[in-house]
């Protein structure tokens, strides 16, 4: 805890020797943790990269607070038959450069996926489609290889004009899109210039501008808050500091229970940790529910597996308590006895890699130290984020502590743990098993649960997955994380998102001089 104090003396003190002064800037202010891997949603594979994404080029359909889709350019969707889905596009839809959005360029985008000209790591996700109809201007028609239950999961990927749909260069450069917010500009990769879009379906975003903009240390994000530099952070700041902001004029601290998912991750190819006994005993080392009181102040729910408790799909099973007799056990039986009794000699070292967060930092901090009163070494690497994720995907790791924005469609289980989502040269390192897991059978549960017709079929497959994976422990489950809003006075009518989506800021509305 001694870090936050200090943060919120820092913070404090700074505020009394230099009290907000000058203008904020014209429009609405956006801090991020970290740079966004790419603003062409079919590149993005960072949760900030796609969620400005959202912002720019939505996708025919996306989801709500309850992980239910619902439609977005799309104006209504239906399934004709297991293999067949219908959608009808909104009438009138335009692009940020005026041009009509019809089904041809939602055609083109999807093909340009599916042919592979674009070395998109979501092109796998169009891969049941086997042909696109465009019926009309409006109507389009994907058939299907097979049955696929999460296919409209995959049509959150932003479409864009027909003659961009095969240069990414272009789309990376300055994207455009149909959605509430059009590209100005991105001078460098700390900063991006939004507009509100007069075209946008659902009406021209009340907000004059909207500048995002990068700022890694937590601190400063805090300073830049209450000197009225900026008007909103989400789940970009610890819950410790939390109550502090509560008190300070012109400032609102909202939540929503949220879906992100936070884990300890392990590459099983190789070392200790292919061995699941070295996993389990880790497993039996690590208390949460402190971490969450003390550090989350609750804003985090206990997690035994990746599906939140209110998500439909979520199957409980037995997790892994706090026993550090079992896990001195299976380290013996694993073949890493104590060397010289407990306070000596670690039986075995593991290299640790985290961000350089502060506040996830802190939470290595206090897993390092549970895992070494168990005698296992813990060598921790603290990286920069851009670093610390190009390691993460092409399988630079022993063991690492992540987090998923948000768990929406539980297909996401089959990407992140099918043997065929494996990170390679050959799919860009785009795959999401990072861990390098493979079991036949859960490759095979999670094979029948996308196919699965009725949502009961598909929870009883995803129930069968979650104890094999409760078994296994490729991760090990931390919590679910509360969604956290801070918003200052000058951006009203903001709600946060479930999922920590930026697209609340659609029906957002900005009042001058409020707070100021």
């Amino acid at each position: 805890m001694t870090h936050f104090r200090a943060l919120a003396a820092t913070v404090v003190m700074t505020l009394l020797a230099a009290c907000r002064s000058g203008s904020p800037p014209s429009g609405i202010t956006v801090l991020i943790e970290s740079p966004p891997d790419s603003i062409d949603d079919r590149m993005a594979l960072s949760a900030n990269g796609q969620r400005i994404a959202q912002l720019i080029t939505p996708g025919l359909v996306t989801f709500n607070d309850e992980s239910e889709p619902v439609p977005d350019l799309a104006e209504s969707f239906r399934w004709v038959d297991d293999r067949t889905l219908e959608f009808t596009l909104r009438p009138g839809l335009t692009f940020h450069d005026g041009s009509a959005l019809t089904t041809a360029d939602v055609k083109a985008t999807y093909e340009a996926l599916l042919d592979r000209t674009l070395p998109s790591p979501r092109a796998d996700k169009l891969e049941p489609v086997a042909s696109i109809e465009a019926v009309d201007d409006r109507v389009l028609r994907l058939h299907l290889k097979r049955a696929y239950a999460p296919m409209l999961a995959e049509l959150t990927i932003g479409i864009v004009p027909e003659e961009r749909a095969n240069d990414i260069a272009a789309q990376g450069r300055a994207p455009i899109g149909a959605g509430p917010f059009r590209f100005v500009a991105q001078p460098d990769e700390e900063h991006l210039e939004l507009a509100p879009f007069d075209g946008y379906y659902g009406g021209k975003p009340d907000i004059r501008a909207l500048h995002l903009r990068v700022v890694r240390d937590e601190t400063t994000r805090v300073l830049e808050l209450l000197k009225g530099r900026a008007d909103l952070v989400v789940n970009a700041v610890s819950p410790a500091v939390l109550p502090m902001l509560t008190k300070q004029p012109g400032i609102h601290v909202l939540t929503r229970p949220g879906t992100g998912y936070a884990y300890i991750g392990f590459n099983v190819r190789q070392g200790p940790l292919s061995d699941p006994r070295v996993r389990r005993a880790i497993c039996h080392l690590v208390r949460t529910e402190p971490i969450v009181e003390y550090k989350f102040h609750g804003l985090a729910v206990p997690a035994t597996g990746m599906i939140p408790k209110s998500h439909w799909a979520y199957t409980p099973t037995a997790g892994c308590r706090y026993d550090p007799a079992e896990a001195a056990r299976l380290l013996d039986e694993a073949g890493y006895p104590d060397p010289d009794g407990p306070g000596g000699q670690p039986r075995l070292t593991i290299s640790y890699k985290t961000s350089t967060d502060r506040f996830r930092k802190s939470i290595a901090l206090v897993l390092k130290q549970e895992l070494e009163e168990g005698g296992i070494a813990i060598d921790l690497r603290a990286l920069e984020f851009g670093t610390f994720f190009s390691d993460v995907r092409k399988g630079n790791f022993e063991m690492v502590t992540l987090k998923w924005g948000a768990v929406v469609e539980p297909d996401l289980m089959r990407w992140v743990f099918s043997s065929g989502f494996i990170p390679t040269a050959e799919n860009h390192f785009g795959g999401l098993n990072r861990a390098g897991y493979a079991d036949p059978e859960v490759d095979a549960a999670l094979a029948r649960a996308s196919a699965a017709v009725t949502r009961e079929e598909r929870k009883a497959l995803y129930a069968e997955v979650l104890r094999a994976l409760d078994r296994d422990l490729p991760n090990v489950p931390l919590w679910h994380e509360t969604s956290v809003a801070i918003v200052s006075d000058r951006l009203r009518g903001y709600s946060p998102s479930a999922h920590g989506f930026f697209t609340p800021l659609a029906k957002a509305h900005q009042v001058d001089g409020a707070g100021r």
